[in-house]
């Protein structure tokens, strides 16, 4: 039986997820991590993507933007800028909202339109992700 451990994931907004996990899949500046009970202790950035919560009974899919992660004994905390359940997406606006940021980044009018529409880009690519993520697991 695998070990549990504490996971603490929040936004700026809310707590989404304080219980005991599994497993936390996510994506970092290096590539994506799982983080199990017994992790060697690490901070990292956490990069938009997809984060993977599996528990005793289930696994959950979120969307993440852009954080950090701290990993101590027996404890996971998450702190992302944006985070949401893939249950709760709209896919079609997520894909609209990512062509969107697609004609944004064509047209590079300053430093600043770059930086949004690159954000933009990144959260509703997180987005898609996820409820694809989410969509495959559910039909198997």
């Amino acid at each position: 039986m695998t070990k549990l451990f504490k996971l603490l994931l929040s936004s700026p907004d809310t707590v989404l997820y304080d219980g005991e996990v599994r497993s936390v899949s996510f994506q970092t500046s290096d590539g994506e991590i799982t983080v199990m009970a017994d992790h060697t202790p690490i901070i990292t950035i956490v990069s938009p993507g997809v984060l993977t919560i599996e528990t005793k009974d289930d696994i959950q899919t979120l969307a993440v933007g852009a954080g950090f992660a701290k990993v101590t004994k027996g404890n996971l905390k998450v702190f992302a800028q944006t985070a949401e359940y893939a249950e709760s997406i709209d896919e079609q606006r997520a894909i609209e909202a990512q062509e969107s940021a697609k004609e944004l980044l064509k047209e590079r009018r300053d430093h600043l339109t770059l930086a949004d529409a690159t954000s933009l880009l990144e959260r509703n690519i997180a987005r898609i992700k996820a409820v694809e993520r989410k969509k495959r697991r559910t039909h198997k």
